[in-house]
């Protein structure tokens, strides 16, 4: 889903809603690939090596001290909680709610967040390469413990 996503993104020759849309689209699916990834931080064989690669994954996002996929994905998810002035993570209601936007395919700019396509999709990939190791060390784990049974 992540690289359709991409793809349809990429494809987009509208500069409205239509692109605004395949970003925020992305940006759902990056984060959705990394929860998905997170869920082998709860493995103790192979925790500290899903850890690192999330650390790798998220250095990519990293803008002022401030993970800016997570910032955008939460702003879209709890649209309503930031709009009644809660919200959780970096992001303000008064600045960051409905601020200037300058979106085009290679780059999206929120406010004071800002996420460019080849970037991601290279984090992406790093970390669908990290998660290949990780998943092939969980199988040989698996694999030892069912031969010291």
């Amino acid at each position: 889903m992540l690289q359709l996503a991409a793809k349809h993104l990429k494809d987009t020759k509208a500069v409205d809603f239509e692109l605004e849309y395949a970003w925020e689209n992305l940006i759902i699916r990056l984060s959705l690939y990394r929860n998905a990834v997170k869920t082998l931080t709860k493995l103790p064989s192979v925790a500290l090596d899903a850890n690192e690669a999330l650390k790798r994954f998220d250095a990519a996002f990293n803008q002022n001290e401030k993970n800016t996929l997570a910032a955008l994905r939460n702003m879209f998810e709890h649209f309503d909680d930031y709009a009644a002035g809660g919200g959780h993570g970096p992001a303000k209601r008064d600045i960051d709610v409905d601020p200037w936007r300058l979106i085009s395919v290679k780059e999206y700019n929120r406010g004071q967040f800002r996420i460019c396509l080849t970037p991601s999709m290279v984090a992406a990939d790093n970390l669908r390469s990290d998660t290949k190791a990780i998943g092939e060390k969980f199988i040989l784990w698996c694999k030892e413990e069912v031969e010291r049974q």
